[in-house]
């Protein structure tokens, strides 16, 4: 009998869940098996995702069973290779951190926008104090002359004699 070390799929709809399990080459992918090795959860960290029993999977490699080649590169994330050999663990890929929406960039270019003119608004404030003692100190050195309202209302208008004078 042809032994092979595959997965074999529980969970739900978008949420797999693998076991790792030795069975005939010819038994369906979810059939009947021989022995369950351990499990696969693709949705955990990357210390927690593959669980085995690792002297029952170097049995069954050491008898002859053949791993399939997904298996092969999970037992090489734990430090074995596909005859059971032990080998330095190769390391999990890193997860790519997929683009900021539109949106968000929008709303982050605000705020960036935001903060560099509350900082000119600072750099202004910080200078205006300075600038405005010196135009008080100017003010007060310079006498103020008199508006050219208070020396109309005091004269008379030229019109207004006449008309004093007709009446």
């Amino acid at each position: 009998m042809a032994v092979r070390i595959r997965l074999k799929r529980l969970g739900r709809r978008n949420r797999p869940f693998w076991r790792l399990c030795a069975t005939d080459r010819r038994a369906a992918r979810d059939g009947r098996v021989i022995e369950e090795l351990g499990h696969y959860d693709p949705h955990l960290d990357n210390a927690d995702k593959v669980k085995i029993h690792r002297d029952r999977v170097v049995h069954w490699l050491k008898e002859g069973a053949r791993p399939s080649k997904t298996v092969t590169e999970l037992l090489g994330h734990l430090g074995l290779d596909a005859s059971g050999k032990e080998i330095p663990p190769k390391p999990w890929p890193k997860k790519k951190q997929p683009p900021p929406p539109k949106a968000a960039e929008r709303v982050a270019a605000e705020k960036a926008q935001a903060e560099a003119e509350s900082v000119e608004k600072a750099e202004a404030s910080t200078e205006t104090p300075e600038a405005g003692q010196e135009k008080v100190e100017a003010a007060e050195e310079t006498p103020e002359a008199p508006s050219p309202e208070a020396d109309t209302s005091d004269a008379e208008t030229p019109g207004s004699g006449e008309e004093n004078a007709s009446a």
